[in-house]
């Protein structure tokens, strides 16, 4: 079940912070779940982390725009959809004009 969005948060903390200090934030997100759930008598479901997830999405898009306008390229937005994975879809995609390479 590596595909949910609990496992990606644990493999890029991982990658960030390392394996220790992903596990205790993994195990209070999960803990802080668990504890919504139980508050607000709901139960889990995957997609409700997808709202999360096209937010990261989109916040990378900007970061990442901003690093290439530093480095003096131009971004063209394209209007047709490009499946990036299985389970993500980039709305807008960012190209970069090749003159400036």
């Amino acid at each position: 079940m590596r595909n949910c969005y609990l496992a990606d948060f644990y493999w890029k903390l991982k990658q960030k912070r390392g394996s220790k200090k992903a596990i205790v934030a993994l195990a209070r997100k999960i803990l802080v779940i668990i504890y919504n759930l139980l508050k607000n008598n709901d139960v889990y479901s995957e997609e409700k982390f997808e709202v999360t997830r096209q937010k990261q999405d989109m916040s990378r898009i900007k970061r990442l725009s901003i690093e290439a306008k530093k480095l003096g390229f131009d971004l063209v937005r394209t209007e047709k959809n490009i499946e990036t994975d299985s389970k993500h879809k980039c709305v807008n995609t960012m190209m970069i004009d090749s003159d400036k390479l």
